[in-house]
């Protein structure tokens, strides 16, 4: 599953490259810091990977593109 929301062809694209890239960057145990630290990152130097939603909910959106690959705080 790639995540929990559908999406255009060139969204589920999108979402694909983003959590290969997140993956390859945090390649051990990932936490919710590092989507974090990838949130930020991706913020400044690849904004077209992140989701096309308001800028106030992007970050609640990319978990959701993550979701499944990093430990969650509960």
């Amino acid at each position: 599953m790639l995540s929990v929301r559908e999406g255009t062809g060139s969204e589920v694209s999108r979402r694909e490259r983003v959590r290969r890239l997140f993956v390859a960057r945090y390649p051990n145990e990932r936490t919710a810091n590092d989507v974090l630290n990838f949130f930020l990152r991706l913020k400044q130097n690849n904004p077209e990977l992140l989701p096309q939603v308001e800028q106030r909910s992007m970050y609640r959106h990319l978990k959701a593109d993550l979701y499944g690959l990093y430990l969650s705080e509960q």
